[in-house]
């Protein structure tokens, strides 16, 4: 009985070992240093009008530069123009963000009457030369032997097209 118990014991220290080793050396500031989320360069946020149903979507590019592989546990962004328009989320997750590599990651949301008026008047006040700064606010979580992680990065003055 002793010895299962010594056993157990030893299983969940060697099991507890490798991630508090990973944690000691991926620190929070390193973390935000080399794991990067940003909108894609060409058209990152299209608000779609004329279509039957109004969308928001939204490309970004997770830059994942340590040694570590993440999976996508949560990834939703919220827009603002001025005020808040919509919040798009990821519903179709990439499998997984290798380690040194760049992954897309696409968030759409469904926009409702208030928020296709409010983006109507803004077109007109850019067709007017008034441009308000896009602000995107990013909520990410992703997985990896360190565990879940949460990533909330501010993206500020990227182009909005509003067909």
């Amino acid at each position: 009985m002793a010895y299962e118990i010594v056993l157990t014991a030893l299983d969940r220290a060697s099991s507890a070992l490798p991630r508090f080793v990973l944690k000691r050396i991926y620190t929070r500031a390193k973390l935000d240093q080399q794991v990067s989320i940003d909108t894609r360069s060409a058209n990152p946020i299209i608000f779609s009008l004329s279509s039957y149903v109004p969308m928001l979507n939204a490309w970004f590019t997770v830059t994942n530069m340590t040694n570590l592989t993440w999976k996508v546990h949560d990834f939703s962004a919220e827009i603002w123009l001025g005020q808040p328009i919509a919040i798009a989320t990821c519903h179709d997750k990439p499998s997984d963000i290798p380690r040194m590599k760049k992954t897309d990651v696409f968030t759409k949301s469904i926009l409702n009457e208030l928020q296709v008026n409010r983006l109507k008047e803004y077109k007109e006040r850019q067709a007017g030369g008034h441009v308000d700064n896009l602000t995107i606010y990013v909520n990410a979580h992703f997985e990896s032997k360190l565990g879940l992680i949460e990533f909330k990065p501010t993206i500020e003055n990227r182009p909005v097209a509003i067909q």
